[in-house]
This record gives structure tokens, C-alpha cells and sequence, in this order.
């Protein structure tokens, strides 16, 4: 069985379809993807220092403390880090 489409018909339907491909690849619709954080001991081995050192100048890097203010622990962002690690060599 064989369809006719008019020229304009053929039109409507490309655009309707343009539209729903546009719709499914929009960029902003998409879940972003979740930081990945490391602890203190990768993230100095990353950057080439010791883990005391980094402690020290922690606030150079982006970084998160879980825990209460005594004990906190201490997690980098591995992507600014490497980043980081390139744009230094």
C-alpha cells in the first residue's frame, strides 16, 4: 500500500518530526551528571604533595567537609583537581 503526500503535507510532517527530535536531544532536559569527590589521601597523591600540605591550603581547591567541625572530613572535587593537575604541567 502507497501513500500520497502532498508537498505540503511532506512539510508539516518533517517539521512535526524536526520538533520531537529537537525536544528528545535538548541538553537542559538531560540529568546533569553528580560530582565525583575523593578524600584527602587521593587528592594530595593527584596534585603530587602530602596530605598535610593540602590540608593546609585546602581553600586553593574546591572542596566539601561532612561531618561536625572537630572531625570533619575533608572531600575534593576530583574533576577541578585533575583540571588543576593539567593546566599546571
Amino acid at each position: 500500500m502507497e501513500i500520497q503526500l502532498s508537498e505540503k503535507q511532506m512539510d508539516s510532517l518533517a517539521n512535526r518530526t524536526a520538533k520531537i527530535v529537537v525536544n528528545l536531544l535538548r541538553v537542559e532536559d538531560r540529568p546533569k551528571p553528580r560530582k565525583k569527590y575523593i578524600g584527602i589521601k587521593e587528592a594530595a597523591g593527584i596534585l603530587g604533595m602530602s596530605e598535610y600540605h593540602l590540608r593546609r591550603i585546602k581553600d586553593k581547591f574546591p572542596h566539601i567537609k561532612r561531618g561536625n567541625n572537630q572531625q570533619a572530613r575533608i572531600y575534593f572535587d576530583e574533576e577541578a583537581l585533575l583540571t588543576n593537575f593539567a593546566n599546571n604541567i
